[in-house]
């Protein structure tokens, strides 16, 4: 058992961790972080993982990728449209020795081929650039890609903005074979020994498939959407991070190994080397965990039930139905497709509720029979996190939090189109929790619990 978090004290981001990598020994583990750096930390003590070294970019630090033919080197992905590679050696500074630039915007995942010389760069407008990394070389690019994974045999699996994915041998075959999903695709990960490839999705189902995009298994690991998956080494265990947010184990055959939950954990990336996982997180230093156990997360629970006070009861979510009324008389009022995150109300009339990128508004009669008057759905560009609800039941302002750093709002007069959704604003340690003082202000507040109070201008627009 390897029960820790890296340790509490010493060097750490002063962000949030985006990424996380391990060489390929499992005894470095890389972060990347907002605060535009990497650290290069020796786990081999995983309770007293300490930093071996530091550098930086000129902008987030979004993606870390050892070479998995020489483990000094170093491939990074920035938001400011560079890739970089470094060598890394214990005994000396790291070293710059290639920039991959040009590319039309953040750089959100580097892979690297087996042969270790080429390098795949996903940008944030959803393609990928194929560069020769050693002969700064740009070769062409992947169309429709916004998540990629390459196999142990370079077979590259591409996640499209469409929902379609697609396998494609980039050096033998210019063709691709392609599989459309049941459900949005957030993350996808090869096996070690290329012959499964994992599908997390949306509706919380994790999907195996072989090679030819033939399916294997289907598993629901519950109503929360996955956000990230990767293997054990290997290849007898699969990790996925879920919005809720935690991580969740699990053998092959889908029977469930463990479960681990945190508030600060942002598992937009993993890491599995030898016995450990390593997961991205809001906090300054990457969470370590036992593979075996899930030791060193807050001990497993299940997500708490979100609610709001609701005429003399309250209103709330189980699952995917969102439910009002006091204890054991609870009336549903409508159910999401997925798992509701997050529930709000106003003045006993406005009732509304979040569940991934869909938030549905609703003005409710005064009868006891909770009917629905008028509703809309709105959509959010970021999976919803928190969500609270100002002004008056004739216009309401939705304000809605996302899991990583941005604050949204709609304001709704119930005649016409929302108007939104504007960005408010972006939280440097993400948002944690959004708290309604009044009609017309609430807080926000981040991982770090320093907040910001909020206020409704006339406009319908919040400030601080």
């Amino acid at each position: 058992m390897v029960p820790v978090t890296v340790g509490s004290g010493g060097p750490a981001h002063t962000a949030p961790i985006s990424c996380v990598a391990f060489r390929a020994d499992g005894g470095r583990l890389a972060s990347g972080s907002h605060d535009r750096s990497v650290i290069v930390w020796d786990t081999a003590e995983p309770t007293r993982a300490v930093m071996v070294t530091e550098f930086g970019h000129h902008d987030a630090v979004l993606s870390v990728a050892f070479n998995p033919a020489a483990a000094d080197l170093l491939a990074t992905g920035c938001a400011d449209g560079t890739a970089a590679v470094w060598r890394v050696v214990d005994d000396r500074p790291p070293s710059l020795m290639k920039v991959l630039a040009g590319h039309p915007g953040p750089v959100t995942s580097v892979a690297w081929m087996p042969d270790g010389q080429h390098l795949l760069c996903q940008i944030s407008s959803s393609r990928a650039a194929v560069w020769n990394a050693f002969a700064e070389t740009y070769l062409g690019e992947i169309d429709d890609c916004v998540r990629l994974t390459v196999s142990a045999y370079g077979l590259v699996a591409t996640v499209g903005a469409d929902g379609l994915i697609a396998v494609r041998d980039l050096w033998r075959d210019p063709g691709r074979i392609t599989y459309l999903p049941g459900a949005a695709i957030e993350d996808c990960a090869w096996s070690p020994d290329g012959s499964t490839l994992a599908l997390a999705g949306d509706d919380g189902a994790l999907e195996l498939l072989n090679p030819g995009l033939l399916p294997i298994r289907s598993v629901r690991l519950g109503d929360a959407p996955l956000r990230g998956i990767t293997w054990s080494a290997d290849g007898g265990s699969l990790i996925a991070g879920t919005y809720d947010p935690a991580l969740v184990a699990l053998d092959t055959a889908g029977r469930p190994q463990w479960r681990s939950a945190d508030a600060r954990l942002w598992p937009r990336s993993l890491a599995v080397a030898g016995s450990l996982v390593a997961a991205a997180t809001f906090a300054g230093r990457p969470h370590l965990v036992d593979l075996a156990t899930g030791a060193g997360i807050t001990a497993s629970a299940p997500p708490a039930e979100p609610s709001a006070e609701f005429r003399g009861g309250l209103l709330s979510a189980t699952g995917r139905i969102v439910t009002a009324g006091p204890p054991g008389n609870r009336h549903p009022l409508w159910e999401h497709d997925t798992r509701v995150t997050a529930v709000a109300a106003l003045a006993d009339r406005v009732v509304v509720s979040a569940a991934h990128r869909s938030v549905r508004v609703m003005l409710v009669t005064d009868g006891p029979e909770l009917a629905v008057e008028r509703g809309i759905t709105l959509h959010s560009p970021e999976p919803v996190k928190a969500v609270e609800v100002l002004g008056s039941p004739d216009a309401p302002v939705v304000v809605a939090a996302s899991y990583d750093f941005r604050l949204y709002s709609w304001t709704l007069d119930w005649s016409g189109i929302p108007v939104g959704p504007r960005l408010i604003g972006e939280f440097g340690y993400g948002i944690a929790a959004l708290t309604r003082l009044d009609d017309h202000r609430l807080t926000a507040t981040d991982h770090h619990g320093e907040l910001v109070i909020l206020a409704l201008g006339a406009d319908g627009a919040l400030s601080a």
